[in-house]
């Protein structure tokens, strides 16, 4: 079995364009005499590898704690995706899983997101910052988590060959919150073939 850690370090990622780099601040130190180390974290929840609730693009959307932690559990596929468009004839010709990783700076079409949910997909991510584009973040974001599909952001993919994986990438269980942080995961079976 072959485990990749693939989050990205929350305090060594560049944060979304607009938003505040998360920081660290000591509060107690061992080194300054005192008996325990403490830290207090300050931070975006979409900074790092983090996960979008629909309630980051939707108004009566839920939020991260609403959503069903066996969306971030489960069977996945890892595609290198090239630089283009992906349309639903993209994905026809591709393996599916429930969840989805994009390697590359695809973006997804209407077609793809319809076509992806009617297969089944419950969830999606991307080593981008984002599933959307800097142009229009709306359009992915509001069809895919309208449709209910869990969308992850801002992996590290680097290394990790196309294939069929579990994964595991948990938020923060935050009430209340539009996203949350996650360390994002993915063990290879040794006992089949990884390739697609």
């Amino acid at each position: 079995m072959k485990v990749y850690d693939i989050s990205r370090d929350l305090l060594k990622t560049p944060p979304y364009p607009g938003d505040d780099p998360p920081s660290l601040r000591s509060l107690h130190r061992m080194k300054d005499g005192e008996s325990y180390n403490l830290s207090r974290l300050e931070t975006s929840m979409h900074a790092g590898t983090h996960v979008d609730a629909p309630l980051h693009f939707l108004q009566k959307g839920k939020d991260v704690v609403s959503l069903p932690v066996d969306l971030f559990v489960g069977d996945c596929v890892v595609l290198t995706v090239p630089k283009t468009p992906l349309d639903s004839m993209y994905f026809m010709k591709r393996p599916f899983a429930p969840r989805i990783l994009l390697h590359g700076k695809g973006q997804l079409t209407e077609s793809a997101i319809g076509y992806l949910y009617n297969q089944g997909l419950v969830l999606i991510g991307t080593d981008s910052q984002s599933i959307g584009s800097y142009s229009d973040e709306l359009s992915a974001h509001t069809a895919l988590l309208g449709y209910g599909i869990a969308v992850l952001e801002n992996l590290e993919l680097r290394g990790v060959p196309d294939g069929r994986y579990l994964l595991s990438a948990a938020p923060l269980k935050v009430s209340g919150a539009e996203g949350a942080p996650c360390r994002a995961v993915l063990i290879a079976n040794d006992d089949e073939p990884m390739q697609v």
